[in-house]
């Protein structure tokens, strides 16, 4: 029997998983190995730090969920992958596969400038469901003093979502405690302008995504290096001090621990893959999601990295699924070039959203679609729940 051991329990990993055991049925021992025992759907991540989720609301167990379908599921921590043995060791078991998926998403960088993150340093993140958790608790204390407010993303950061997602419901909120006149709200990004969002901008977003700014009076900092945070002060390379009673950013990030000890990856940690998704070195070691390395279209001012969002990982991995079932088969493999795929993206903005759609995701495109409403927020609010309902069934499929 074929062995599939896939690296990570997230949307990556998931969809792997489940398209594999329903492409093979029982042809293959797959195993889901994880550092983390849940599943937690991280567009959420922003209202489980604001409040308006419980952690509870957005996740799964994965071992029931897993075991149900057939899926082995080990909750352990890689600590490194053997290629040449074809063995991942997992701590206190060595597992040994035919075909590895690596769905490892990827490492927070708080240590890459001094006094980021909320471990070691004085500001907050929304990347992790313990994170945003430690937010809520962070942002229900700062409600009963007030003062400035600064969130932003990094120099080489690659997800820019969930800053403005957390900016602006961080403005709504405080407008609906009435509380908006006691805080001064300044965002920061190393984007060159707003909306670039690592992938050269949406056509009209920039505009929109300005008004909205000026419109909520937050200020904004583009092209913006993180130098150093103190703790009560952001500090930009440019001399810039900008205070704060409250701040949260989004880190820059790099491959994980396992693929860099393994000598997997480039110099930042990501792997290099072909069209399949295949490594480059070793063709049954398939990568896919934010673990794929993914070169920007353009040079920016200020290091940025191109996203790898949940829609756009659900096609990789189905890429990757098929491509695995195709080899053992002895059918077509599917070529699907990261640079054609699409991304579709609905962007909290408080009590609206911004519904965004680019065909494919980097330039030069065939179409780009965004529309700004408080239809496209209740959209995110049922796709929350029709995405949930769907997993607890089995099923991953982002529309």
């Amino acid at each position: 029997m074929t062995k599939i051991v896939i690296i990570g329990g997230s949307f990556g990993g998931l969809t792997a998983a489940f398209e594999l055991r329903r492409q093979l049925g029982r042809r293959a021992e797959i195993t889901v190995v994880s550092e983390t025992e849940v599943f937690a759907f991280a567009p959420s991540f922003p209202w489980v730090a604001l409040g308006s989720r419980l952690p509870e609301d957005i996740s799964i167990g994965l071992d029931r969920l897993l075991t149900r379908k057939g899926i082995n599921f080990l909750h352990a921590a890689v600590q490194r992958i053997d290629p040449a043995k074809q063995q991942v060791d997992a701590g206190d078991r060595l597992l040994g596969y035919d075909y590895l998926v690596v769905a490892t998403g990827a490492h927070l960088d708080f240590a890459a400038i001094p006094g980021l993150g909320p471990e070691k340093g004085y500001t907050h993140s929304i990347m992790t469901l313990e994170h945003a958790v430690a937010t809520n608790k962070a942002w229900q204390q700062y409600l009963e003093k007030g003062g400035p407010v600064v969130i932003g993303s990094t120099q080489g950061v690659s997800c820019f979502g969930p800053a403005y997602e957390f900016i602006f419901g961080a403005e709504h909120a405080l407008w609906k405690l009435g509380l908006r006149d006691k805080a001064s709200l300044t965002f920061v990004t190393s984007e060159p302008y707003v909306s670039h969002f690592g992938l050269g901008g949406f056509r009209q977003a920039g505009r929109v995504l300005e008004d909205e700014f000026a419109e909520k009076d937050i200020r904004v900092f583009t092209n913006a290096v993180v130098e150093e945070v103190q703790p009560d002060r952001v500090i930009l390379g440019d001399g810039t001090e900008l205070p704060f009673k409250f701040s949260l950013f989004v880190p820059p990030f790099r491959g994980v621990d396992a693929v860099i000890n393994s000598g997997l990856g480039n110099p930042k940690g990501f792997a290099v893959v072909d069209d399949y998704y295949r490594h480059k070195s070793y063709p049954n070691i398939y990568v896919t999601g934010v673990a794929v390395a993914v070169a920007p279209k353009e040079a920016t001012p200020v290091p940025t990295g191109v996203p790898k969002t949940g829609f756009m990982t659900e096609h990789m991995s189905k890429a990757v699924a098929h491509n695995i079932t195709a080899e053992i088969l002895g059918r077509e493999a599917q070529a699907l070039p990261v640079g054609k795929l699409d991304v579709t993206c609905i962007a909290d903005l408080g009590e609206k959203a911004a519904f965004m759609t680019a065909k494919p995701a980097l330039p030069p495109r065939e179409k780009t679609y965004l529309k700004k409403s408080r239809w496209a927020h209740r959209l995110k609010v049922l796709f929350e729940r029709y995405f949930l309902f769907k997993l607890k069934r089995g099923m991953m499929n982002l529309p």
